[in-house]
């Protein structure tokens, strides 16, 4: 059977191997312009030629960074519509970031974007995406667009100035951020995953929720890749929006990275922990409190969100380098630590390529191989967490098991003595006045069939014995309390006459095993019953016990006088079955 299903895997192996060599041959081949290519092809650049009032040229460096402008001031920078239309020029295409504007052709207003009012929302008008129709009466005219900073410090400009088919503009940047939009949603299903994973998990013990804040933490990076990716801004107009999601889930990171790290590593120290967590809280209460008084606005201190950021990426490498060092002392070389080591340096190596890149001037995607280190480090030690914490719910469930063992008789899977007295405790302290069956049960001839037929065979008897009660008293609570003595707790009303019924069928069990041909052994069981309610004249719920103990005892005289004794009960058994024999 194994050879065989060799022979499928390698049959299906070669056919996936085919298949993906096909497609890489016919993509390789492919030599068809994308719809995306095409449409961008029909726009031209229309960054070249901007200039301010007084004739100074702006280049586009300069019109990406618009820092030295005063908000309180405006400026207004000017360029000319070309004269000719191709049949294509259609409309003037460009993205503003934190500036208020308004386009101007040949004097006349054209365009004034409308934002969103929110006592939530930031002074800026976060990243933003134009496009204004060109009529053919238009071209060579004046375009002039009037710009006032919305921060003083923080970044802003305009850019990304095309003029043609917006829609070829938009598919080219989708096609461009492709990859990385596409990371962010990975990144975002893994968290939600591992967030979701952490439930089942834990619903049952109290675990560390590593999984949970690892999946939180993978979230939070996710939602602020996708607001800084500013794709969403296509899909949904509310650009402050987008810029205050940004904020919130930047200040978010940090602190969803030192819980994750605190369940899942550790902290030497334990003023580090809350110290950590503190810092966090006090970002959010103070950047909150200094918007809502209109003092700075979320946006603007984002610098303490940065620093919480750095903070907890140094405490990453350093608590995670000292984890994987001692984890490879204790335990040597593991998937798992290579798993770990994998993650760190990828983050680690990803963050330093974008930030060369970013000093470098490629600011059009700044963290675009940061996204694929944050995929991969969230994938490895999901990996890891996903294996501890399944490590630990194993040993919940070998402790739970063992715990269920220290309450279980281990020949007859009943409730043994340890029960029976809890059980008994329990409703001693219950202090109600609901009343307590007690029925008491001894099994006969259990000393004669273990010393002159064999344990296994008297094991076999208690076995029996155990069925018969339990299956007669099946909505009640058995317990095995001795070697050959079991007991019965009651609940609920009508106690007198379900007791009835049920040692009724108890003695029409114990009869129909007797008269069984062929059986090894008689089942005899004495058996004793006490009320235990307010009208029973005890005190104790343990003086019912005893008084169904001496009840038991009695129906065992009783049953001793009237039946044969053990000797000779099985000599005649032995009879019987030679004669069969014979």
């Amino acid at each position: 059977m194994r050879s065989k299903n060799f022979v499928f895997h390698l049959i299906f192996g070669i056919m996936l191997m085919l298949f993906i060599a096909v497609v890489v041959y016919l993509t390789a081949k492919c030599d068809v312009k994308p719809l995306a290519d095409t449409e961008y092809d029909k726009t031209a650049p229309f960054e070249n030629g901007w200039h301010t009032a007084d004739g100074t040229p702006l280049d586009a460096g300069t019109l990406r960074k618009i820092n030295s402008v005063s908000s309180d001031d405006e400026i207004s920078i000017y360029n000319t519509l070309p004269t000719t239309n191709s049949g294509d020029a259609d409309a003037l295409f460009f993205r503003a970031k934190n500036i208020f504007y308004s386009v101007y052709i040949d004097g006349e207003p054209v365009y004034t974007p409308e934002f969103g009012e929110s006592v939530f929302y930031t002074n800026s008008t976060g990243t933003r995406w134009n496009s204004i129709d060109i009529t053919p009466e238009q071209l060579g005219k004046e375009v002039e667009i009037r710009i006032r900073a919305a921060y003083k410090t923080a970044r802003c400009g305009i850019d990304s100035f095309r003029l043609g088919s917006s829609g070829g503009v938009i598919l080219n940047i989708l096609k461009e951020k492709l990859v990385s939009f596409i990371t962010c949603i990975l990144l975002l299903f893994v968290g939600v995953l591992l967030s979701i994973a952490d439930i089942p998990i834990n619903m049952r013990n109290q675990k560390n929720h590593e999984l949970l804040f690892l999946g939180l933490f993978s979230i939070c990076v996710s939602i602020w890749y996708l607001a800084e990716l500013h794709i969403i801004e296509f899909f949904f107009d509310d650009s402050r929006l987008v810029q205050m999601v940004s904020c919130c889930s930047l200040m978010l990171i940090p602190f969803a990275l030192i819980l994750y790290l605190n369940a899942a590593i550790g902290f030497k120290n334990r003023f580090i922990f809350p110290v950590l967590c503190g810092l966090c809280t006090l970002g959010f209460v103070v950047s909150w409190t200094l918007h809502f008084l209109k003092i700075k606005d979320i946006h603007e201190t984002l610098t303490l969100s940065h620093i919480n950021v750095v903070i907890a990426s140094v405490l990453l490498i350093s608590t995670v380098i000292k984890s994987t060092v001692q984890m490879g002392r204790e335990s040597g070389v593991n998937i798992y630590l290579i798993l770990r080591t994998v993650g760190l340096c990828s983050i680690a190596v990803t963050a330093i390529i974008d930030m060369v890149r970013y000093y470098s001037g490629q600011t059009s995607d700044s963290a675009m191989f940061m996204r694929v280190g944050m995929l991969i480090f969230t994938v490895c030690y999901g990996s890891s967490s996903l294996e501890n914490t399944i490590n630990a719910v194993k040993m919940g469930a070998q402790a739970e098991f063992a715990s269920r063992l220290a309450y279980r008789d281990g020949l007859t899977g009943i409730g043994n003595r340890t029960a029976f007295e809890e059980r008994l405790g329990e409703l001693e302290n219950a202090k109600d006045s609901a009343p307590v069956g007690i029925v008491m049960f001894d099994v006969n001839d259990l000393k004669y069939v273990n010393d002159n037929l064999g344990h296994p065979l008297g094991d076999s008897m208690i076995k029996k014995a155990a069925e018969i009660v339990s299956g007669s008293f099946e909505t009640d609570e058995c317990f095995r309390i001795g070697g050959d003595e079991f007991a019965v707790i009651m609940r609920g009303d009508n106690i007198k006459e379900r007791c009835d019924k049920s040692l009724s069928d108890f003695s029409a069990r114990t009869e129909r095993h007797n008269s069984t041909p062929d059986n090894e052994f008689r089942i005899s069981i004495a058996h004793g019953f006490f009320i235990y309610d307010n009208e029973c004249g005890l005190e104790h719920i343990t003086d019912a016990y005893k008084a169904a103990d001496e009840k038991m005892y009695e129906n065992k005289r009783e049953m001793k006088a009237r039946q044969s004794t053990p000797e000779q009960y099985y000599s005649e058994l032995r009879r019987l079955r030679t004669e069969r024999v014979k």
